[in-house]
């Protein structure tokens, strides 16, 4: 069987020209409105991270929406998919900037004041030396994110920006060219393996500062303008569109027996997501309590969608309903697990170690450890990442696409009216699932975490 040399270099030069495109513009435009937020008092800019980290939050398909809609005449292929990139990873990058700032060049900073070194001296020899590692690390997390997407350059690609990722997709169901596939995912997955262990064995971790002086000679006035404007594009320019969507749209053609269906199944998806990510989250804190180490979760933080598609796809039934959801809960789980983990989890586990000393050293059972000591001080982290669950189940799109599965979610209805060009509709159903989602976690906060005593 003959190999497609020609055409795998063209979609990995792709991948590899998304990537380190997004990597490059995030890095100096974040840098950049790092700066901006640093200007803002403490309390200012603890209300405004949430907000930069909005679209690193969301699933895909919003920033996908949000994108599309920023711009008079969107430029599908490689200007498109890194733009939708970058606004995915734009706010991620400055807070992440931010605080290793103020984390390693607030004494730097004094002590250049101190000796008058000029501003460009400062960046020379003490901000990029001391930051450098930071970057490297920060460069290869989103290039990571970026070659293992299959969402953002199916939709946004325009065939122009085939990556890896969808030239997999193409050969798996367009061209039934199932050993190139096979031989493609492998490519896949030894990279993204060596590339995800070649990062987090060297990782920094900027979030922990307890220094919060603002470095002088690298706040600015303008930057904190820009981003402030580029919050509000972002915010209200969506808000804006669903608004017009409203008044235009007749809502009997949206919200129909398909949508309801498709909801319906989306919360059937989020029941079984749900399930086995507690037993796993249960499974994961018992071996941190008994002392063993959970690195093996690195190695599921940037996974192939399509490749975990396609293994679904050979190894269990196709047509059927039971197995359909099977497969997509235990998909979400292996996609999203592991990255939530290390977000809403591990940081508060990390500062619990020393209470997990204590208790095995008492000799307190598991279950009280969970009972009376995780759960109250992660209890607001865990209620956030239950209501992402929900959000994540009525959005994803990409992996049922690569797993041949015919169950209608509304991810997945979103993404047919953005093919079939109704965005209208598909803007009214992502912000279904925005108010939904805001209503489900108030909801879970109300219960839980305003009764210390639940």
């Amino acid at each position: 069987m003959n190999f497609d040399y020609q055409n795998f270099i063209w979609a990995l030069k792709n991948s590899l020209i998304q990537g380190l495109g997004t990597v490059f513009i995030c890095l100096t435009f974040g840098s950049y409105l790092a700066l901006g937020l640093m200007f803002f008092s403490n309390k200012n800019q603890a209300q405004l991270r949430p907000l930069c980290l909005i679209s690193y939050i969301l699933p895909s398909l919003f920033t996908i929406l949000i994108s599309l809609n920023s711009l008079p005449l969107f430029p599908y292929g490689h200007l498109g998919v890194i733009f939708i990139f970058t606004v995915m990873h734009l706010g991620f990058v400055t807070i992440y900037v931010a605080q290793a700032i103020e984390k390693k060049i607030v004494q730097l900073d004094i002590v250049s004041r101190a000796y008058n070194i000029s501003r460009f001296n400062f960046y020379l020899r003490i901000f990029w030396p001391t930051l450098r590692k930071d970057y490297l690390t920060l460069g290869s997390i989103i290039f990571l994110s970026c070659i293992s997407s299959l969402s953002v350059p199916l939709l946004a690609g325009g065939g122009k920006g085939t990556n890896l990722e969808v030239y997999i997709y193409e050969k798996i169901f367009i061209e039934q060219s199932w050993f190139e596939a096979l031989v493609l995912s492998a490519v896949q997955f030894l990279s993204l393996f060596f590339l995800t262990q070649l990062v987090f064995k060297n990782k920094n971790d900027p979030s922990d500062t307890t220094n919060k002086i603002i470095v002088q000679k690298l706040k600015s006035r303008s930057s904190a303008a820009l981003l402030l404007t580029l919050l509000i594009v972002y915010i209200f320019g969506y808000l804006y569109k669903v608004t017009d969507v409203f008044l235009e749209t007749n809502l009997g053609t949206v919200f129909d027996a398909d949508f309801f269906l498709a909801w319906v199944n989306s919360m059937f998806l989020f029941a079984g997501f749900f399930l086995i990510s507690s037993l796993l989250l249960v499974l994961v804190l018992y071996q941190r309590y008994s002392g063993y180490k959970t690195h093996i979760l690195n190695v599921f933080l940037y996974p192939s969608t399509v490749l975990l598609g396609f293994t679904f796809y050979l190894l269990l039934p196709v047509n059927s309903v039971f197995f359909d959801y099977i497969k997509m809960a235990f998909g979400l789980l292996i996609l999203f697990f592991a990255g939530l983990y290390q977000s809403y989890v591990a940081v508060d586990q990390k500062k619990l170690d020393r209470q997990i000393l204590i208790c095995r050293v008492y000799q307190i059972q598991f279950s009280g450890f969970l009972k009376n000591i995780f759960w109250p001080q992660t209890r607001k982290n865990i209620l956030f990442l239950v209501s992402l669950l929900y959000l994540i189940s009525i959005s994803e799109f990409a992996l049922f696409k690569a797993s041949g599965v015919q169950i209608q979610t509304l991810g997945v209805l979103s993404e047919l009216y953005l093919n079939s060009y109704r965005m209208n509709q598909a803007y009214l159903i992502s912000f279904f699932g925005l108010a939904t989602w805001c209503l489900f976690y108030f909801i879970l906060r109300g219960i839980y975490a305003d009764y210390p005593k639940s």
